[in-house]
């Protein structure tokens, strides 16, 4: 039987077993990271990890968003001149805001290390992160466009070269190298992956052109329309993805600060927060595995029921990702709680890993389910539902974590309570607007 290298079974397939072991690798690299540099280098590490995450949400998170959306609309009308045009406005687009945020970030590195980030050992970090943001923003922007035409195999492949390098040049150069500071600890791991990141790049860059090279021409816009059209996409995303991150940010560099008001020293409140945040948080997020390539390869066919105002097939189609995530994800989550204590420490050797783990894996399947219909809403073109719906579930966070985590008696206990409530309400916000969007308006792309 010959196999349909777009079909919905394939796409999660590949993806699946893509994530799974681009987990699996990362899981080992944080093993291994977390012996090399420590509890305490593992907090610094963390601390530097929003601001990746804000800076990614400010360049190219929305335009790859809005790259997938459009290149799978536009292909299903055979506008091909206009998904290629799509691409080559939002690398534009992505340069112009990412050398805009290094014109913001260098000047102000000092404060924005010592004051936003609360720890002056960040700064190096801080800078290196800027190439490796250049070279991640094209490697997504290339991704999303094999989303959106829902060709996953270049995508899969690059993603298991890039874990397996990242892996190989950061703890490879830590060994070699032998940092004495903290700061320069974090700075190599930095540095190993830009690397690996200017590997993955390149690589999703021949992918694309030999691609691109063979698609027919036919369905020109102009690019005024085209940049209209992204931009009615992208700006919500990013701003949701910005405020979101904005906060988490927030959320995560105030708990050293919030742990130290209870009574902890600054050295004992770093590693524990290097314990939660950098040990027991990334094995709970490992079920994301079935969740993401769900979202991947769901979101585009939800992007082309919408264009062709197919509404059975869109049903269908949400019906069919909500049962999956409910099939992969809630057994993965579940099988976390009487596991979970005995893999931490046999693997991270390290004092209190797993405490929070029960809390963090029901977490993880609202988390889940929150990311799959925040994604069914882009699909369908309710991206300032979806923006509208974190916004408030992480403000809610940010104020229980601030009020919790100083408490002598709670602490850690309170960030984990806080981060089960607000995925929770988010995924039940997500799932009512959808529901209301699907039965409600007639015309369901925006």
């Amino acid at each position: 039987m010959k196999i349909n290298a777009k079909s919905l079974f394939f796409g999660v397939a590949v993806l699946t077993v893509t994530q799974i072991f681009s987990q699996a690798v990362n899981f080992a690299f944080r093993v291994g990271l977390s012996r090399m540099i420590g509890a305490e280098g593992m907090g610094l590490y963390q601390l530097i990890m929003p601001a990746h995450a804000v800076l990614l949400s400010v360049t190219v998170y929305g335009l790859t968003v809005a790259v997938s959306k459009m290149s799978s609309s536009y292909t299903a009308v055979g506008g091909y001149a206009a998904v290629r045009r799509t691409v080559r406005l939002a690398i534009l687009v992505f340069l112009i805001l990412l050398g805009t945020a290094s014109l913001l970030i260098i000047p102000f590195s000092d404060w924005i290390s010592t004051t936003l980030l609360s720890d002056a050992r960040t700064r190096l970090g801080l800078l290196v992160l800027l190439p490796c943001v250049f070279f991640t923003g094209f490697e997504n922007i290339f991704k999303n466009y094999f989303y959106g035409i829902q060709e996953v195999r270049p995508p899969a492949v690059t993603e298991v070269v890039e874990q397996l390098l990242r892996a190989g040049c950061v703890l490879t150069l830590l060994a070699v190298l032998r940092p004495d500071y903290l700061e320069l600890k974090v700075g190599t791991v930095v540095v190993g992956m830009v690397m690996c990141e200017i590997v993955s790049a390149g690589m999703l860059f021949v992918f694309y052109r030999r691609h691109i090279g063979k698609t027919p021409g036919g369905g020109q816009l102009s690019d005024r329309r085209l940049l209209g059209e992204m931009f009615n996409i992208a700006i919500p995303v990013s701003g949701a993805a910005l405020a979101a991150n904005l906060l988490s940010s927030i959320n995560t560099i105030i708990i050293p600060g919030r742990l130290m008001v209870s009574g902890m020293g600054q050295s004992e409140a770093l590693s524990a927060y290097g314990v939660a945040f950098g040990m027991t948080l990334p094995l709970t997020a490992l079920p994301s595995v079935f969740v993401i390539p769900l979202s991947l390869t769901m979101m585009p066919r939800i992007a082309q029921s919408a264009a062709l105002n197919d509404r059975a097939a869109l049903k269908k189609t949400i019906n069919k990702a909500l049962f999956l995530t409910a099939l992969l994800v809630i057994p993965s989550c579940l099988l976390l709680i009487p596991y979970g204590k005995p893999i931490m420490s046999l693997l991270f050797r390290a004092e209190n890993t797993g405490r929070f783990i029960e809390i963090f894996a029901v977490a993880e399947i609202f988390s889940c389910f929150q990311y799959i219909l925040s994604s069914l809403l882009n699909g369908v073109g309710r991206q300032r539902q979806a923006a509208f719906n974190v916004l408030f579930s992480d403000i809610i966070q940010l104020a229980l974590t601030w009020y919790l985590v100083a408490m002598p008696d709670v602490r850690l206990w309170g960030f984990a309570a806080a981060f089960l409530s607000s995925t929770a309400l988010c995924a039940v916000m997500n799932y009512i607007s959808l529901m209301s969007s699907v039965s409600k308006h007639k015309r369901l792309q925006a």
